[in-house]
């Protein structure tokens, strides 16, 4: 059998101690990974940012040419992460009668309905592209109180300025008529099918992505609120970052503290309190009174003695700066000794 284990961290064993070691452990790692999520966002934020600023100002160029040319039909085309905020032009037409709405997306801090709809692009040879089309906002409120009788776009041939985005994933649940929760074009169709016919544009190829409507030529009757320039706090997430390592890093240090601090107290050289002179004197005069009974050993009064006559003699009228330090706890004064007649 191994001999117990002994030295001045030896409590470190004991189950109080391996509890709190376990907890301020877990706290640690909780603090790393929630770190490591927020220098993730900050990746995020920095990468949108520096696209933002690379395309947001290009001049427009039309749809086709920022895209792949078509070869095969039905195709599909997808809007690549570098061409995600890029000024195109459209030229084409609105799909009658197919604006849904576009639920739980707030615009600078208001709530919104965006109101979204199909568009046919033309291209060369007949090339026609499906694109979903998010027109602007109108209030949330005023959406609910318009129902299906939502703003119309410009009719026949539009010549649309917008920006490109990438495809949401589907939301995969249930949606009332009409709307939609993400801006996944397969979702949007599929939410324009219920309230208008759609086979004009079947068979066509689709967009894998959305168009941030910019200007529409002719300008529609009422016009709906835009879309400013976008703008990425991602500051704020590599505080955050810091600031949780920091946390990690203090969950650990202070086990560290609370064992030197416990192995301290338990050898006898703990923290010193340290007292006023008038403080230290008032301690020393009640001491000395009660050293006058039996309250405390070497005491000189009886069953009979009195705390208060017995300060003027026998062995506890006294005490020097010595007798307390001999009690096994030093008391250090703010100040001289004090000096008794």
């Amino acid at each position: 059998m191994s001999a117990p284990t002994t030295g001045r961290y030896a409590f470190l064993t004991n189950p109080r101690w391996l509890g709190l070691i376990a907890l301020m452990a877990a706290v640690s790692l909780a603090c790393v990974f929630l770190g490591r999520w927020q220098w993730t966002r900050f990746e995020e934020r920095s990468a949108d940012s520096r696209q933002v600023n690379a395309v947001y100002d290009a001049a427009p160029e039309p749809l086709m040419e920022a895209l792949p040319t078509l070869t095969v039909r039905p195709a599909t085309l997808t809007v690549r992460p570098a061409d995600e905020w890029r000024p195109v032009e459209l030229t084409g037409h609105y799909v009658d009668d197919a604006t849904v709405v576009l639920r739980n997306r707030p615009v600078d801090g208001n709530a919104a309905a965006h109101l979204v709809t199909p568009f046919v692009a033309s291209g060369r040879g007949g090339n026609d592209l499906v694109v979903v089309v998010d027109r602007g906002w109108i209030p949330a409120d005023r959406a609910d109180e318009l129902g299906a009788d939502l703003p119309a776009p410009p009719s026949g041939e539009v010549r649309l300025t917008g920006r490109l985005r990438l495809a949401e994933d589907p939301a995969g649940r249930a949606r009332p008529t009409g709307q939609m929760y993400t801006l996944a074009p397969e979702e949007v169709l599929a939410s324009a099918a219920e309230v208008t016919d759609l086979t004009e544009v079947a068979g066509l190829p689709v967009l894998d992505g959305h168009v941030l409507a910019a200007k529409e030529s002719p300008a529609p009757s009422e016009p709906l609120g835009g879309y400013a320039r976008p703008a990425f706090n991602y500051g704020m997430n590599l505080s955050y970052t810091i600031q949780w390592g920091l946390f990690s890093v203090a969950a650990l240090a202070a086990v560290v503290v609370l064992a030197r601090r416990e192995a301290a107290d338990r050898s006898g050289r703990g923290p010193v309190r340290t007292l006023s002179r008038a403080e230290f004197e008032e301690d020393l005069e009640v001491y000395q009174q009660l050293r006058a009974t039996t309250a405390l050993p070497g005491g000189s009064g009886g069953s009979g003695g009195s705390g208060v006559s017995g300060v003027s003699g026998g062995s506890g009228a006294r005490l020097d700066r010595a007798e307390l330090e001999g009690q096994g706890r030093v008391i250090e004064a703010a100040g001289p000794d004090p000096v008794r007649e």
